[in-house]
């Protein structure tokens, strides 16, 4: 964007300098006029403001499931709600593949028993941060490889703002997006949908993630600048 400049403004006439010599006559000679002085000006010095700077976002992983998905949402996009619980961990950081971080909300989760352990998650919401892009696109390229190569079906998938890719095997739907340095993965058990359902169902709901939890940009406050460059702060 470019900032335009109020012009820079002098105020005041223009100075000059008079020479007055004495003129000599024979028999007499004419008094020295005095010189006249150039008005002092009155303007003030001009000034610029400087304009606000927005710094790049920052991001960080969630504390938390409800910031990223609600169960309305959830509810909303496989047109059913899901029995059981929400579960939230946190996963460690693997610098053997750039990864930094990484998140796990577990949804339809079946509490422990007396008898039995916790179900699996009936859908998966998993973010990953990575040390930059090509990390994230490098992880994801590797992760479709090896699923293709254990007979995983992959698509094509559209998502705003994103690139996704969709991975169907026996077990369950994955549904993964790349924004920038993070990966978004987001899985689904069969079942719930049927096969021409899943994808849009995924897809929807992803939508809904990545609009969730987009990082806020923040703005630098803005000061005045002095015709020398320099910058005054605001209080």
């Amino acid at each position: 964007m470019t900032v335009r400049r109020p012009p820079t403004r002098v105020g005041g006439a223009l100075s000059f300098v008079g020479l007055v010599g004495s003129v000599v006559l024979t028999g007499c000679s004419g008094p020295e006029p005095t010189p006249v002085a150039a008005p002092a000006s009155s303007a003030p010095a001009p000034t610029t403001s400087a304009p606000a700077t927005t710094a790049a976002p920052v991001y960080e992983l969630p504390g938390g499931c409800a910031g990223l998905l609600t169960l309305r949402q959830i509810d909303a996009a496989l047109g059913t709600p899901l029995p059981g619980e929400t579960r939230f961990t946190a996963g460690t950081a693997e610098p053997a593949i750039g990864r930094t971080g990484r998140i796990t909300c577990g949804f339809g989760v079946v509490p422990a028993s007396d008898d039995a352990g916790a179900g699996d998650p009936l859908l998966q919401l998993s973010v990953f941060t990575y040390t930059d892009e090509q990390a994230a696109a490098d992880r994801v390229d590797a992760t479709v490889d090896a699923q293709q190569a254990q007979g995983v079906r992959f698509d094509e998938a559209v998502v705003p703002g994103a690139s996704a890719v969709l991975l169907t095997g026996p077990d369950e739907a994955t549904l993964v997006a790349t924004v920038g340095s993070r990966t978004y993965s987001l899985s689904l058990v069969p079942g719930i949908l049927d096969e021409t359902g899943t994808p849009p169902a995924l897809q929807q709901l992803m939508g809904d993630v990545l609009a969730a939890d987009a990082p806020e940009p923040t703005t630098a406050a803005s000061g005045s600048a002095s015709p020398s460059g320099s910058t005054s702060p605001t209080a």
